[in-house]
């Protein structure tokens, strides 16, 4: 039902936009090379065949060290510190603060990709870190756990619901190869929905869950009947007696 609400007033909203003609002239510009705007390398390319190149590898495995170092010692304690201000769950804070957290590199290699070096590197990072996460990353934290994990299906139910709806309007929005301002609006209500829809979390987990479970029947084994019942003072004296005597 969202999803079509949102195919409907992006539909709406491409009833202003510019005609077939305008359409091709942006094609066309849109098609002409432009020139990457990354700085120059500090060393030449023979530099780099001699053996500079391993300081590029060394950099970028401190950078990779010292984002380690950053989210363990500082964005996972001051995360537990809002759950425990704001009162909010664990699936709810992991699909928000550190959703958003996590995401802030593949916000900035999309920035990069789109206004230094001119490609769609930013949407394959985008779409394939989320195939990432949920296969190899829920996967390795399954695998190394030292202890028994208690999931419940809710959070991949509620994450996959609004993650395959916005796959189906980003679709929608590249049909053209062009993002308009209205589309850009529609993705950012979106999330906007989907962060206002944790507020209520809980009383609808717990409604829908209500929903499922009303008709839920407890299975009876056919030794239950079997089980004594309670009986008062007088019947288990009575028992006693006779079991004695």
């Amino acid at each position: 039902m969202g999803g079509a609400l949102l195919l409907a007033l992006l539909a709406a909203a491409r009833a202003g936009e510019p005609n077939v003609t305008d359409l091709a002239t942006t094609e066309a510009e849109l098609e002409v090379e432009k020139t990457p705007l990354f700085p120059e390398d500090l060393f030449t390319e023979d530099q780099r065949r001699s053996g500079a190149v391993l300081l590029h590898v060394i950099g970028m495995g401190y950078m990779f060290v010292a984002l380690a170092i950053v989210c363990d010692e500082f964005f996972v304690p001051a995360l537990d510190v809002i759950i425990e201000r704001l009162a909010i769950r664990d699936d709810v804070a992991g699909a928000t603060f550190m959703a958003a957290g996590g995401s802030a590199p593949e916000l900035f290699t999309s920035i990069i990709g789109v206004f230094v070096s001119f490609d769609d590197v930013g949407i394959g990072t985008i779409v394939g870190s989320a195939v990432f996460n949920i296969l190899f990353v829920i996967g390795a934290c399954a695998l190394f756990s030292r202890t028994t994990l208690s999931l419940t299906w809710w959070p991949l139910f509620r994450d996959c619901t609004f993650y395959s709806i916005s796959l189906l309007v980003l679709i929608y929005c590249f049909r053209d190869n062009v993002i308009y301002w209205q589309e850009a609006l529609v993705l950012f209500s979106l999330y906007g929905a989907y962060v206002l829809f944790m507020r209520w979390n809980q009383p609808v987990e717990r409604a829908l869950k209500k929903l499922i479970y009303k008709n839920k029947v407890t299975r009876v084994r056919s030794t239950d009947q079997l089980m004594p019942t309670v009986s008062s003072p007088a019947q288990t004296l009575h028992a006693l007696r006779h079991g004695f005597g």
